[in-house]
């Protein structure tokens, strides 16, 4: 695993997400749960990374939240909601 901003070691196996920095408001959502939606999916996890590369509003998920909503393969989605819980 991998120490992520808020302090804490994740797998790939966790249900967990990185936040853009406006966002991530300086860890102030650190381990705040948010709901993802998308193409009629829906997959709960826990804020615990800075994607310093993702732009506002977006969020990077790790290899088990993304495949509940879409095979790997597909690499990025675009459309997806979501929103603390």
């Amino acid at each position: 695993g991998a120490y992520g901003a808020c302090g804490t070691i994740s797998q790939d196996s966790d249900y967990v997400v990185a936040l853009s920095a406006s966002q991530y408001s300086g860890g102030s959502n650190c381990y705040r749960r948010v709901g993802i939606n998308y193409n009629g999916h829906h997959v709960d996890a826990t804020v615990v990374d800075l994607c310093a590369g993702c732009a506002s509003g977006s969020i990077d998920m790790s290899p088990v939240v993304f495949q509940q909503l879409a095979p790997l393969a597909v690499g990025r989605l675009h459309g997806v909601e979501w929103d603390f819980e």
